[in-house]
């Protein structure tokens, strides 16, 4: 049996789509507030269960992972196995949707150690038709079907929500984004696998027009996040992504850092102009942004 439906709310306070979607086309507008996996400390990560929960929480973009079926189904799940989330074991890409649909998701972010739920693996579509006029939508670990997920979002209405990346070369990026019906927001990635891009931005930014740039580094004292190049991008009319989840993608200033300290952690990227966090704790980051005077836009 499953159960992937939430009772679904909107208190006053809780951005529109509209505001959502404007804020993040405005480079230097506010701070935005992704949720990694979804809401996954409340259900089981990328599950229908944990997008409603970000959603409930008030936040501006969800995470989610994609990946492709045996029979050409796109679901959610960040691993290439269903062993860590589900009671199942074996690779997504070799299951139907059918042996999929079988399995029961894990509590929280899995193991064996965790409960297991009513709730089941969602297909992209579905995550699509429940965030639809709610919240934006980050999409990873799906660039090699790119074009299906396009096809998915042409389906469901939700182009303008939803936002690749990728940190393949700008020839590639540029062959998807040109002449598609709707054109789609794309976020490019600079870490470690690309650290070169660095020094020739003009390049970059000459072939692909990118909304947002998402910079993952391990050191705080990394060239990728020089004040010279993260001015260069800003002067590019793009917003700046940042990772807060854990120490290798945010040179140390994590989530749990800004638990302890703010300075140390959300308010150390601010200060360097990051305005894209993503987190574990949207709730304690929307907490931290309101108190700052109303820094996140509207108050709670």
């Amino acid at each position: 049996m499953r159960d992937d439906s939430v009772t679904i709310w909107r208190e006053e306070y809780r951005p529109v789509i509209e505001e959502i979607i404007s804020s993040f086309l405005d480079s230097r507008g506010r701070m935005m507030v992704a949720a990694h996996r979804g809401n996954w400390k409340q259900a089981p990560e990328n599950s229908l269960a944990a997008i409603q929960y970000s959603i409930v929480a008030g936040a501006d973009m969800i995470e989610i992972d994609v990946h492709r079926t045996y029979d050409g189904a796109l679901v959610l799940m960040h691993d290439e196995t269903v062993d860590r989330m589900t009671d199942g074991t074996g690779r997504i890409a070799d299951m139907t949707l059918s042996e999929l649909r079988s399995l029961r998701l894990r509590q929280y972010q899995g193991g064996a150690c965790q409960p297991l739920t009513n709730y089941t693996i969602p297909t992209l579509e579905e995550a699509l038709i429940l965030i639809r006029s709610k919240a934006m939508i980050n999409l990873d670990k799906c660039w090699e079907f790119r074009e299906e997920v396009y096809a998915a979002l042409l389906r469901t209405g939700t182009v303008d929500h939803a936002l690749f990346k990728s940190n393949a070369s700008p020839e590639e990026v540029r062959h998807f984004l040109q002449d598609k019906i709707k054109p789609p927001l794309y976020m490019h990635i600079l870490d470690e696998s690309n650290t070169p891009l660095i020094y020739d931005l003009d390049a970059l930014f000459s072939q692909i027009r990118p909304q947002a740039v998402e910079i993952c580094f391990e050191e705080e004292d990394s060239m990728l996040i020089h004040p010279s190049v993260l001015q260069k991008i800003r002067d590019q009319d793009c917003r700046l992504w940042v990772n807060t989840m854990w120490d290798s993608l945010c040179g140390g200033h994590t989530d749990g850092a800004s638990l302890i300290d703010p300075e140390q952690g959300w308010q150390w990227h601010q200060q360097r102009g990051f305005n894209m966090i993503q987190t574990d704790y949207t709730e304690a980051l929307i907490r931290y942004l309101n108190e700052q005077q109303g820094a996140y836009g509207w108050q709670m």
